[in-house]
């Protein structure tokens, strides 16, 4: 693990923010947090998929804001250039929400090639995130993760018959938010996320 600074170019008091590092290679993945805001809730996760030889980045949201895919660009943009040509974005709540938004986007040169969601709402407190189009807009591959009473389950089941083909659908036991589903249903779970990493590298595989 490598302890890094990722230049932001969102309007913001501060010009860097803070990420970790992992392995190297030209397939990466991208974690987003939830708004724990806290990048060691994906060492479970993290740990496991840097055996798959996989660059991983982990970063901070530099303030509380509702979208953070202004922020996310940026650390893809920090990962392009540390050499990675194919992104696989995943993330957590807010970070799921940043996540999507940033695969609807995809203003990263095609680069983003995959995209996780775990417990990402559509809207929350009257705030909408992405609308119908947005979603079913997103051609790139999608996971969506939750737990089947977390109180956005009917959002992620929406979300799920809004995309198109490529999609896929985990539904775990119990109330379990984000990253919290890895406290008892980590291995369910990772199974899932390397499978799907597996899949969608090997569909842009590299000479």
């Amino acid at each position: 693990m490598k302890p890094v600074s990722i230049p932001m170019t969102q309007p913001s008091p501060c010009k860097t923010t803070h990420g970790r590092l992992y392995g190297a290679g030209q397939m990466a993945i991208v974690f987003s947090n939830m708004d724990t805001n806290d990048q060691s809730e994906w060492d479970p996760v993290v740990n496991a998929l840097l055996s798959d030889r996989y660059m991983i980045l982990t970063y901070d949201y530099l303030e509380h804001i509702e979208d953070q895919s202004r922020t996310l660009e940026d650390a893809v943009s920090f990962i392009i250039e540390a050499g990675a040509k194919r992104i696989i974005l995943v993330g957590a709540s807010r970070g799921g929400v940043a996540s999507i938004k940033a695969a609807a986007r995809n203003s990263n040169n095609d680069s983003i090639v995959g995209v996780v969601a775990l417990s990402a709402p559509i809207e929350y407190e009257g705030t909408i995130f992405y609308h119908h189009r947005e979603l079913s807009g997103i051609k790139i591959p999608k996971l969506l993760i939750n737990s089947e009473d977390d109180d956005g389950a009917k959002d992620t089941r929406k979300m799920f018959d809004l995309f198109e083909a490529p999609k896929e659908l985990l539904f775990c036991p119990g109330d379990a938010h984000g990253t919290e589903l890895f406290h008892k249903e980590r291995e369910s779970i990772l199974q899932k996320l390397r499978g799907f990493a597996e899949s969608v590298f090997a569909a842009y595989a590299l000479d």
